[in-house]
């Protein structure tokens, strides 16, 4: 038998112990035991912490959470299900279980890499090419912003690309395991954006495929690959049934699913997200040109991008009025970025790497057509998507023709392809030039690609001579100076702000300027070390170690100014990051059942993740990124007019308001909270939702109940008369079982401060399933005999049990075909030994 070479695994182990030492590096606050600090993880512990107060308590996680938005399903906020053989193990083998987020780093070196292997690229490019990718700045923008589902999508898009191209290179066993593997793990992430993104270039280079192997009337191989190919992805689908079909049955009733207003002001359709909402976060035509040029458009809205003492915006305001400054830098008027992401603006650029994109614009002209052209054409129409409303009649076309794409908004996002893809051809390109002899003069040989890579930077140069560096936030606050009503206040502060405007350009200026300097110099590098190997000068070893660092060097010094040492914090502080108030101590002395009204930050914060209120109260408010449409539209309608929607207050048991005097939160009672349950005196018929909407403003939620006519042929009865026997109370509420108790000498129509939900709640009466009653637009309503009953709500959502089966099935079949994998591999080396 022929042994072994163990030498062939020297450079994949070299690969892996760089990838770890690097990741271990850059994140070395872990080691120290810091943890990151940040925002949407600790807005998603204080929505998710009944639902471990729960787990804690019954073992399981909640189908149901009560403390945010009054109540919405739990499966989005925490994962439910279980699954003795889920495939989410691998995950734990794959980051080494590092901590985070060395662990994204790692893993999305990991999976670039294995790509790279699958393109038979030099291990040691695709080193580097693994450290390009993993480390492009969205990532730790992303990663420092807490959007960690995110992060994992991102990590896993190579090797699911990388197992399609497997599968699509006959090499049919192992490419349909991983295949469904890495189709599993990605939409494991819970990042549907990004999930989609990942099919949508599948998809692409799918066609692409498909049409060589027609050219060639291969159809054994159309037929082979596109089976196999669909088959591995629906196991990959199904190993995820339950968040899937939770998901997918949820967003009917959500804003993506659009909304029973649509057609009054809002950011939903009756089929999704309004088109102008989808197409926020977009970005101006030339900016996805940061993925080579970083600063190019000033990089962030919130860092300081220039030095300090080299500012000349700062410079400006320490020469005005110190409270005129003040008021500016409250305003957020210091901000570099003046690209077309308007209003919060951008948290970094999404760059690549001036050698990376050199390198991929060069493979545009030098690489053969396997892959050049469809990762073109991605790579096009991705960035053209990414403009939204900047080319906005394709983009809304788009919004109409691509399925589910009107489900997601920020088109800025999808820049996420490109970076993979120009990252993928780069390596491509680099392992070809230095495969490849050169006989004869360098630049004559590849002047294609050096005219390509001209052309783009060319195009930076008429960006940068022909733009006036003014931002959105600028005009804001030059109409805010135009409304001042005082002709003299105005004459005081116009003119230092328009110095100040006019030293902030010259900032943008000197940013973009600096970095097109600072492009040639990278690619002067680049170039110079392809030019000695040319001339044998340096070996291709040396001349991909010279490429491969200066890539790296160029895009780690752009990620530490947006994740570094100062974004971590002492581990104890992160263990139990939100502490109860004088306020919240208050509240929970009160053990009975209630809501709360957190409006110490302002109306829109308290349904916005501004308060934390949610981590320790049932909360009328909250943070969740897909709110239940009724409540979205119940919010945007009445709530957001605080305080004028006491009945609204008062039906959803707002008994505890929290306000803001004088600098301190302090507590207000509403003493017409109107508990768990009541019994209404008269049933008011309105046509449509939008009347009830509008009634909701004037009524009085404690004896009219607010119900669709089309509920009238249920015949509901409603007891006019004043019965003080009548009586309805909560015995318990455990998030998924809700009992009541009622008595009543005649029939009364029961209405209860809980959230409607027709996708999982049913109603039974002494056991008996009864119709739940949507009333007042937003809660559950019931038709109760008279005599004395138990009252029972269990939510039991059909998309979850039926899809948990499902999930373990897949799953197996999963493990099954890896370990089949692996047989037949050593099966083979047994027979050719």
């Amino acid at each position: 038998m022929k042994p072994f070479n163990w030498k062939s695994l020297i450079p994949h182990a070299v690969a892996v112990v760089v990838f770890l030492v690097v990741a271990l590096y850059y994140c070395k606050p872990t080691l120290e035991g810091k943890v990151l600090q940040t925002t949407d993880v600790t807005l998603w512990k204080s929505t998710a912490q009944n639902s471990f107060d729960y787990k804690k308590k019954h073992g399981e996680f909640p189908l149901w959470s009560n403390n945010a938005f009054s109540g919405m399903p739990a499966f989005q906020i925490t994962s439910v299900g279980t699954n003795p053989v889920s495939i989410i193990y691998i995950q734990n083998i794959l980051t080494l279980n590092l901590p985070k987020p060395a662990n994204f780093f790692f893993l999305a070196c990991i999976c670039f890499y294995f790509l790279s292997q699958v393109l038979r690229i030099n291990p040691y490019i695709g080193l580097f090419g693994a450290l390009s990718y993993a480390y492009a700045t969205y990532n730790p923008i992303i990663i420092a912003a807490g959007h960690d589902t995110k992060m994992l999508a991102i990590a896993y898009l190579p090797a699911f690309i990388g197992s399609l191209i497997l599968l699509y290179t006959r090499r049919y066993i192992w490419g349909t395991a991983l295949t469904a593997l890495f189709t599993g793990l990605l939409i494991s992430a819970n990042h549907l954006q990004i999930t989609y993104y990942g099919f949508l270039i599948a998809i692409i280079m799918s066609i692409a495929f498909g049409i060589r192997w027609i050219r060639e009337k291969d159809y054994k191989q159309l037929a082979y690959s596109a089976g196999l190919a669909v088959g591995a992805a629906l196991l990959g689908i199904l190993v995820n049934a339950v968040m899937l079909f939770t998901t997918y049955e949820y967003s009917k009733h959500t804003i993506r699913g659009g909304s029973e207003l649509a057609g009054n002001s809002g950011n939903a359709t009756k089929t999704g997200l309004s088109k102008d909402y989808a197409m926020s976060y977009s970005v101006y035509k030339t900016e996805p040109l940061v993925m080579m040029f970083p600063r190019m458009y000033g990089g962030s809205s919130h860092q300081l991008e220039v030095a300090e003492d080299k500012s000349k915006a700062i410079e400006s305001l320490q020469q005005m009025p110190q409270q005129l400054a003040q008021q500016l830098q409250e305003l957020g008027a210091l901000q570099f970025y003046w690209g077309g992401i308007d209003g919060v603006g951008t948290s970094g650029p999404p760059y690549v790497g001036a050698i990376i994109c050199f390198l991929a614009l060069f493979g545009f002209a030098i690489l053969d057509g396997r892959h050049k052209w469809w990762i073109l054409a991605a790579c096009a129409f991705t960035i053209v998507l990414s403009w939204g409303r900047y080319f906005e009649s394709f983009n809304k076309l788009m919004l109409d023709i691509l399925p589910m794409y009107n489900k997601f908004r920020a088109p800025s996002m999808i820049l996420v392809v490109p970076t993979l893809l120009l990252t993928m051809m780069a390596v491509m390109t680099l392992d070809k030039l230095l495969r490849t002899p050169v006989e004869g003069n360098f630049f004559r040989k590849y002047k294609k690609g050096f005219w390509v890579a001209g052309a783009v930077f060319l195009v930076a140069l008429l960006v940068y001579f022909s733009s006036d560096f003014t931002g959105s936030s600028d005009t804001s606050l030059l109409q805010r100076i135009n409304s001042i009503p005082d002709a003299q206040t105005k004459a005081a502060v116009e003119p230092p702000v328009r110095t100040f405007l006019n030293a902030l350009k010259e900032d943008r200026k000197s940013l973009f300027l600096g970095d097109l300097l600072r492009t040639l110099l990278f690619l002067g590098v680049a170039v110079a070390a392809l030019y000695f190997y040319s001339r044998r000068k340096l070996s291709a070893l040396v001349a991909t170690v010279i490429i491969g660092v200066f890539a790296f060097i160029d895009v780690i010094m752009i990620d530490t100014k947006y994740l570094n040492a100062e974004s971590y914090q002492e581990n104890t502080e992160v263990d139990n990051p939100i502490k109860p108030s004088p306020v919240d101590e208050a509240i929970n002395k009160d053990t009975g059942y209630y809501r709360v009204l957190d409006n110490s930050q302002g109306i829109g914060a308290a349904f916005n993740g501004g308060p934390l209120t949610s981590y320790f109260h049932r909360n009328i408010g909250g943070y969740h990124p897909a709110k239940l449409s009724i409540y979205q539209d119940l919010i945007e309608k009445q709530l957001y007019n605080f305080p004028n929607c006491l009945p609204v207050l008062d039906m959803l048991n707002t008994k505890y308001i929290i306000v803001n005097q004088n600098g301190q939160t302090a507590l207000q009672a509403n003493p017409n909270a109107l508990g768990a349950a009541w019994f209404v005196k008269a049933i008011d018929y309105r046509k449509t939702p939008a009347e009830i909407m509008t009634a909701l403003s004037s009524f009085n939620p404690k004896d009219t109940a607010l119900v669709e006519e089309s509920y009238r042929p249920m015949h509901l009865v409603a007891s006019p008369r004043t019965d003080s026997a009548a009586t309805i109370r909560l015995v318990y509420n455990d998030n998924d079982v809700v009992e009541y108790r009622s008595s009543s000498s005649n029939p009364e129509f029961a209405v209860f401060s809980e959230v409607y939900y027709d996708a999982g709640w049913i109603a039974t009466i002494d056991g008996k399933e009864t119709p739940i009653v949507r009333t007042d637009y937003v809660l559950r309503g019931l038709q109760v005999p008279a005599g004395s009953h138990r009252i029972v709500f269990e939510f039991k959502p059909r998309s979850f049990y039926n899809s948990n089966t499902a999930a373990i099935g897949a799953s197996a079949l999963i493990w099954i075909l890896l370990i089949g994998a692996a047989v037949s591999t050593l099966r083979k080396k047994k027979e050719t030994a």
